[in-house]
């Protein structure tokens, strides 16, 4: 269940591959047809499932049972955030600008420069290449468009790359509409950049006082909303007020998903290099 007014909180599908041991957990979950899943990625798992498969994992690595050694390739290194002047070429495609962007070092696509749109959307072409779950429980948008406000779901894009200018952990829609990407504020808010139409160059330079298109009072503004939620309900459940069983399950259940919507806002942050102090 999602938060009104903070659509940048609940992540629907976050597809970084975590690696980090030759040891790998396997997480198990059953969706609404009752087909069982297994992934050694908690977040190919749906948020409100997540805690469930969470400790069932736990529980198999203590009893060893479940859990194997592979050869996988290791976790992607965090790089550093790009420093210095970035020149960025780009091509003409009509009155629009086009540049080509390298998503999750996987997929490499042609994308429209868009700095006046509030973030990135992708192709669903472009999210099937990239193996990016997208489900029922899948966080959507609505999204005004030329053929009115239409529903587009939400993803994690571990990494977006253009030349030498990089920013990780962005939020993208997936599109059924569109054949070619669109690059908006989320990234280039990420920079202070110019535009020099007769070279056909973007100059970027990188904006220190942004991480994953959201300034310091931004992230402070998501933790802080959700820290709050989950305090006021604990401060509720703890009151000793006698309550029916399927309102106290009620409340277990928004919870369960509050602790899951910050587990994924704090995967967000660690991939945009959020600074802690930007947490509190």
């Amino acid at each position: 269940m999602g938060i009104p007014g903070l659509q940048g909180i609940a992540v629907g599908a976050l597809c970084a591959l975590f690696a980090a041991s030759a040891t790998a957990e396997i997480y198990q979950w059953t969706d609404a047809s009752g087909k069982i899943h297994y992934t050694q990625d908690l977040s190919q798992v749906p948020a409100a499932k997540r805690p469930a498969a969470r400790a069932g994992a736990a529980v198999r690595k203590t009893s060893r049972v479940q859990t194997y050694s592979t050869p996988a390739a290791p976790a992607r290194a965090r790089r550093r955030r790009s420093t210095g002047t970035l020149h960025i070429p780009f091509q003409r495609q009509g009155t629009l600008m086009r540049v080509d962007v390298k998503l999750n070092d996987r997929v490499t696509a042609p994308f429209l420069v868009d700095t006046g749109a509030s973030g990135v959307s992708i192709p669903y072409a472009v999210a099937r290449e990239l193996g990016l779950h997208i489900g029922p429980d899948t966080k959507r948008v609505n999204v005004h468009t030329a053929n009115g406000v239409v529903s587009q779901p939400v993803v994690m894009l571990d990494r977006i790359e253009v030349g030498d200018a990089m920013v990780e952990g962005l939020e993208a829609n997936v599109s059924g509409s569109m054949s070619i990407g669109l690059l908006g504020g989320t990234f280039f808010n990420n920079f202070v950049y110019q535009v020099d139409a007769a070279a056909r160059v973007i100059t970027l330079v990188p904006n220190e006082g942004v991480r994953g298109g959201l300034s310091a009072s931004q992230w402070a503004d998501r933790f802080h909303y959700l820290h709050g939620l989950l305090g006021d309900l604990d401060r509720h459940l703890s009151t000793g007020q006698i309550l029916r069983k399927s309102r106290v399950r009620e409340l277990e259940d928004r919870r369960e998903d509050l602790v899951a919507q910050l587990d994924e806002l704090e995967l967000r942050a660690d991939r945009a290099q959020v600074p802690q102090k930007w947490r509190q």
